[in-house]
């Protein structure tokens, strides 16, 4: 979303990143993150959760790269947005790969142990609000963490 967007809420900042599709670039979420919070009002709780908002995003990343792209070249654009009132980040994701149904993908049973299938628990435990949206000429993912 672009700045405009947000009429009734107060932007304190907004950091764009274009990344290609590969975990690679992955090493560049942490510093954006922090960054952001390094510039966020003092007024923003950020004890402890730059590391679980990158967690978060960057099992984002990785889903994109294997399996919207199935690791072919691409390219990932992230919109951070810091938020005053309310207090949030909000993360945009957008690729131009394949897209999934979100509800069919089945929850972990944690008495069934498995290797893979943790990451959309795990994006949702981290944050307040995930949205994906597909289309046909791209995907988005919103991410909110709630910072007051």
């Amino acid at each position: 979303m672009a700045r405009e967007q947000y009429e009734s809420a107060a932007v304190s900042d907004v950091l764009r990143v274009e990344i290609p599709a590969a975990h690679a670039y992955l090493h560049l979420i942490g510093p954006s993150i922090s960054c952001l919070f390094n510039n966020a009002p003092s007024s923003v709780n950020v004890e402890g959760l730059a590391y679980n908002i990158e967690l978060a995003v960057h099992e984002v990343c990785t889903n994109i790269i294997e399996h919207a792209y199935g690791r072919l070249p691409g390219h990932i654009k992230i919109v951070f947005t810091m938020l005053t009132k309310p207090q949030q980040l909000v993360i945009e994701l957008f690729d131009n790969g394949r897209s999934f149904e979100y509800a069919s993908i089945p929850m972990p049973t944690p008495d069934e142990p498995q290797v893979r299938g943790y990451g959309l628990f795990l994006i949702q435990a981290l944050m307040d609000e995930v949205e994906y949206c597909p289309k046909d000429n791209g995907n988005t993912w919103r991410l909110v963490k709630n910072l007051a």
